[in-house]
């Protein structure tokens, strides 16, 4: 009974540190995608202007 009731707690730890860490994958990956998706926006605005200089 106390094996069981270990490897029972241990699967639900290792679930729980899996989905943690998915969780954590996805918060970067959506903070990656948006900083490139700002810098891109702030290269195309910078030529742009510089294209109305000229």
């Amino acid at each position: 009974m106390l094996i069981a009731v270990l490897a029972s707690t241990m699967t639900v730890a290792t679930l729980m540190a899996t989905a943690f860490g998915l969780y954590e994958e996805v918060r970067l990956s959506r903070a990656r995608a948006e900083a490139d998706r700002l810098r891109a926006f702030g290269t195309a605005r910078r030529f742009s202007v510089k294209s109305r200089d000229r």
